[in-house]
């Protein structure tokens, strides 16, 4: 058994922080410990614990990878994504841009999809998959 020290910043936030796992168990069943913050952003300066701020953490990134997935799994055309490897993945000509909004950690995640115009129906379609996945007023697509 060799505990490992992971430096991990999130591309949601400006948020550093270190954990540590045991390389000896599966991927699947690895549990991750914070050890330390190295920084805390702004967003998450407010959560009066670090277990507070790091649950928050890891609930919002990979809740914008999972929203992306999300849409391209249930996409109501295919110019929104190509298919590589056998998934699904946005197509290089498309951006992502995303913000976020409120109070950690109750933060709303906005998404827009550039170099497409999504009609209003597609965008109705694809906020019923984020409702369904993650809860009404979790995830916005404009």
């Amino acid at each position: 058994m060799v505990i490992n020290t992971t430096r991990y910043s999130p591309d949601t936030c400006e948020c550093v922080l270190e954990y540590t796992w045991d390389n000896s168990t599966t991927e699947a069943n690895r549990t991750h410990t914070l050890k330390q913050f190295v920084n805390v952003c702004l967003a998450h300066q407010i959560l009066s614990t670090d277990q507070d701020k790091w649950n928050t953490v890891f609930e919002e990134n990979p809740r914008k990878n999972n929203a992306l997935q999300t849409i391209l799994n249930n996409s109501p055309t295919t110019a929104l994504y190509d298919i590589i490897n056998g998934a699904r993945q946005l197509k290089q000509s498309l951006g992502l841009n995303f913000s976020w909004s409120g109070t950690a950690p109750d933060r709303v995640l906005t998404l827009n999809i550039t170099g497409i115009s999504l009609t209003t129906n597609q965008k109705n379609q694809i906020q019923t998959f984020l409702n369904n996945r993650f809860g009404v007023g979790k995830v916005l697509i404009v």
